[in-house]
């Protein structure tokens, strides 16, 4: 990285939203921000990986417009610079500012130290930042999508991938079928195991602690078990069950108590997700013929059913902003939607001619994480609201959860 003489990197940022800076006068309504991101002169290798991971970034988030230096910067709303200072012991500062180009006030000024080779993440962070002041919801750029993956015949384990497909790590190591991960807002872990034989559900009772058995506590054999969904202020665990009678049926786990509460019964129910507050869950269910979306209070209670065409639902997502997703399956092609809590709103967003196998909205709310079954392999893309589909370039990612990835306590990384 550059030291304290080195000359500042330019970033040249236009960005139209109101809370953040002007508007350009003759941009059409709607239309995402203009960003000038010229080339960085005089820059080390540090610098260089930084710049090129902000880029990324900028250009994943969907906030910005990118524009060819060559244009120059007229008609752009912001700027943002940053300067990057080497510490001792492997350690850089990196200060990045961001101005209104049109009053010159500053509306981001944000400094993150860190070793050297986490200059990535800190690009990460500090994208997110700059995203989160123009728009009011931080990035996701710092974020991971955590899957099952077979690592050899009947072996399956959990892993973990930045937002941007680099840094894939195993997160377990059982040896066995290992599936079906969920991740809370403070990012423990749990999962479905077949390590001890039956089916159990492990996970960590505390961020960063060790795995353990949750449920069942028996150690005798149990029944199915599958999407795991941990409510929003993580002290429950909601999950699907098999009777004894083959149906599949919604338990939700006290953490605290150990005690388990059934929630419906009577036709089978899949893919749980709770409401922003925790007080609802969703899910799809056959009860009354097609599998459709249906809402059920967190305590229990008659299920409501939010859509009634006759195309087989078959995932359903909630997000913090109050959102519902679900995906459909008609004409042959997998359609996805978005719906209020209410039923009212419904609006299409994705069709593919592949099937959904799963289904989860960012961290942010702006975009879906979707899992497209093809020659028996999953395909992840991000679907924009717009219906734009990204391919992740994933292989082989089962049961897959996007997460914010853990803040540090401090803004070192």
């Amino acid at each position: 990285m550059a030291g304290l003489s080195a000359p500042i990197a330019l970033l040249s940022l236009a960005l139209a939203l109101a809370p953040a800076g002007a508007r350009a006068q003759d941009r059409p309504a709607g239309a995402r921000p203009t960003l000038l991101f010229p080339p960085l002169a005089l820059a080390d290798a540090g610098d260089r990986e930084f710049r090129a991971t902000v880029l990324r970034d900028l250009k994943d988030s969907g906030v910005f417009h990118l524009v060819s230096p060559a244009a120059g910067g007229a008609g752009t709303d912001l700027m943002f610079q940053f300067v990057s200072h080497t510490l001792a012991r492997g350690r850089v500062l990196i200060e990045g500012q961001c101005v209104n180009m049109a009053t010159g006030a500053v509306i981001l000024k944000q400094r993150l130290v860190g070793q050297t080779a986490v200059v990535d993440r800190m690009a990460h962070r500090m994208v997110d930042f700059l995203v989160g002041k123009v728009t009011g919801t931080p990035g996701v750029a710092d974020s991971s999508i955590v899957f099952a993956r077979t690592t050899a015949p009947g072996i399956k384990e959990i892993f973990g991938v930045d937002r941007d497909g680099r840094n894939l790590r195993q997160l377990t190591a059982f040896g066995s079928l290992t599936i079906q991960p969920a991740v809370s807002r403070d990012g423990r872990l749990a999962f479905v195991t077949y390590k001890g034989g039956p089916p159990q559900i492990w996970g960590q009772l505390t961020p960063a602690g060790p795995f353990r058995l949750i449920y069942p506590r028996a150690s005798a054999a149990g029944t199915a078990l599958s999407d795991l969904a941990w409510s929003p202020d993580g002290r429950r665990l909601c999950f699907v069950q098999e009777s004894r009678l083959g149906l599949a049926e919604l338990q939700v786990l006290d953490l605290d108590s150990g005690r388990v509460a059934r929630l419906t019964e009577g036709g089978a129910s899949r893919g749980p997700c709770w409401s922003p507050d925790g007080g609802a869950i969703a899910f799809i269910s056959d009860r009354e013929g097609i599998p459709q979306v249906f809402v059920v209070a967190g305590g229990g209670g008659q299920p409501r059913r939010l859509t009634f065409d006759p195309a087989p639902k078959g995932r359903v997502a909630w997000n913090a902003k109050g959102d519902l997703a679900f995906s459909a399956a008609a004409g042959g092609r997998s359609e996805l939607f978005t719906l209020a809590p209410d039923g009212t709103g419904r609006r299409e967003v994705l069709s593919a001619p592949e099937p959904v196998v799963s289904l989860c909205w960012a961290p942010d709310g702006r975009s879906l994480l979707v899992g497209l079954q093809a020659d028996g392999a999953t395909r992840l893309g991000v679907a924009a609201m717009d219906g734009k589909l990204q391919d992740l370039g994933l292989e082989d990612g089962q049961w897959p959860q996007w997460v914010r990835n853990p803040v540090p306590a401090s803004r070192s990384l």
